[in-house]
């Protein structure tokens, strides 16, 4: 997004010499009268969701600014999260951070940032009856940051740890899914971790952090966001606190085309374990404010929802044939999948991507399994849905998703999402559209969106040059099973095994060269 822009005007030699005489007083003052100053222009109103709950003893507060990962500068990549880090991890101009923690502990709250790729939420919740305490140091945190030296350099150095322990070294599910976004969206402006990169991280200076907090951190690009049993004037009051951030311009940020799958391209990341995560997906044209993504939703839900048990992946693959953990289907991002079994709110985004996770899988059963996920989302998309399949998902997604908004910050936060979408509430929205919904318009948007012929594809493995060889190979993967598995398991086995998966890429990444 541009920064405010400031007009220069270069005056005429005359009006020059004029003005220069009447700062010398050599040239009669002109009256005051005859030069109003000029009105102020308004400031922008800032846009608010306000969910009252007169009965509830707790009040969430998020403040969601359209700054995310898409805002960093080329080569500073990690800027977003860094600045925002300065905000919920920094001190003030009116105490250090230790100081901040220490007022923040008796109220036993936290201020958090959370940077996507579109946007960063700080956010909080507290008890009513500290709610002026609480408003004052989150205020001061978004109002007043010291940007001291030493935040700067704890921050930069939990980022990189991020990049370099967690996602490289600690956590090969996330380090699946983050590098799978990052070859769907290659060269485009969601190509890159929130985190950014280990060399953007360097670049990054404190002024960098200083100037990206000015031109984004305003009043324009500020959803506000209250939920809770708040005295009535909260909202307006917080409201007029938050005016002191700049004013800003409003827009997002423009987006190139979204990616085509070109192919079947695989990028198999060398790492030491003992395991092979499997990842594989596309982008696709339809978000939660397109009227296709309720019954894509419905496809998905058949396909296995993240960590439930009744999706057709999770039944063939683990129940059934017993090879791994966990296997599900995704139609849009679904963040920090390891560590929460429902979609996390706030982080929106106008182009989104299906995705398969299988993991984790033996070395010995990674290319069948490979062959197994694409095969069941095949014959998804070849047969489409019965109608009983589709009545079992459909009421199963109707009352499952009413989970997904449990907690006050919960729904406060879908609020924000929707209104960042422009669509109605979400978890409404699902009711309202699943109950009028047919089996038709579900299959129709099988066909229409859901595919396997062309997709990128990540592996984390040890050995990845002789799976690549084993994938450009082609040959059938047959498996052998542990202990006994009915017929007809067997019979299915056999369009399983020599399912093409050529690629028509393959990348090797030792893990030391991810995020770089």
């Amino acid at each position: 997004m541009a920064a405010p822009r400031t007009r220069f005007v270069l005056a005429a030699p005359l009006a020059w010499m004029a003005a220069a005489l009447l700062a010398a007083g050599a040239l009669p003052q002109p009256a005051a009268a005859q030069q109003p100053a000029p009105s102020p222009a308004p400031a922008p109103a800032i846009e608010t969701v306000e969910l009252p709950s007169p009965g509830s003893p707790l009040v969430a507060i998020r403040l969601m600014f359209r700054a995310g990962s898409i805002h960093d500068p080329k080569g500073k990549e990690g800027l977003a999260a860094l600045t925002a880090l300065m905000l919920g991890q920094g001190g003030t101009t009116e105490r250090g951070y230790a100081k901040l923690l220490e007022a923040l502990y008796p109220m036993a709250a936290e201020i958090e940032a959370d940077t996507d790729r579109e946007v960063t939420v700080i956010a909080g919740e507290t008890h009513v009856e500290n709610l002026d305490a609480y408003t004052d140091l989150l205020a001061e945190a978004v109002l007043k940051p010291a940007f001291a030296e030493p935040d700067f350099e704890r921050n930069k150095d939990q980022l990189l740890s991020f990049l370099t322990s967690t996602l490289r070294s600690g956590n090969d599910e996330l380090l699946g899914l983050e590098a799978l976004q990052q070859e769907i969206f290659e060269r485009h402006p969601y190509g890159h971790s929130p985190a950014g990169t280990v060399s953007g991280l360097a670049a990054i200076t404190l002024d960098d952090v200083k100037a990206f907090y000015r031109q984004h951190f305003t009043r324009a690009n500020l959803l506000l966001g209250v939920a809770g049993g708040y005295p009535a004037d909260f909202p307006g009051e917080l409201r007029r606190r938050l005016a002191a951030l700049p004013a800003g311009e409003a827009g997002a940020m423009p987006l190139p085309p979204l990616p085509a799958a070109d192919g079947r391209s695989y990028t198999l990341i060398e790492k030491e374990t003992a395991s092979v995560g499997v990842h594989f997906g596309y982008a696709i044209p339809v978000t939660r404010a397109d009227a296709d993504y309720y019954p894509l939703m419905v496809a998905n839900s058949y396909l296995g929802e993240h960590r439930t048990f009744n999706g057709v992946l999770m039944q063939e693959l683990r129940g059934t044939r017993g090879l791994n953990y966990g296997d599900y289907s995704y139609v849009e991002h679904y963040a920090a999948p390891p560590f929460t079994s429902r979609p996390t709110p706030n982080v929106p985004r106008r182009q989104q991507y299906f995705s398969v996770w299988i993991r984790p899988v033996t070395p010995e059963t990674a290319h069948f399994a490979l062959r197994a996920g694409l095969h069941f989302v095949g014959e998804t998309v070849e047969h489409g849905l019965s109608k009983e399949q589709f009545e079992l998902t459909r009421d199963y997604l109707l009352n499952y998703s009413k989970l997904w908004a449990q907690t006050l910050s919960e729904r406060l936060g879908i609020q924000l999402d929707s209104r960042f979408y422009g669509a109605p509430y979400w978890i409404d929205e699902i009711e309202r559209r699943l109950t009028g919904m047919s089996v038709e318009e579900v299959n129709a948007a099988i066909e229409k969106y859901l595919q396997t012929g062309a997709y990128e594809a990540v592996m984390v493995l040890n050995g990845a040059a002789g799976t690549a060889a084993a994938l450009f190979a082609d040959q059938p993967s047959p498996i052998e099973y542990q202990s006994e598995v009915p017929a007809e398991v067997l019979k299915e086995d056999e369009a399983i095994v020599p399912l093409e998966v050529r690629p028509t890429a393959v990348e090797i990444v030792p893990v030391a060269k991810m995020f770089e």
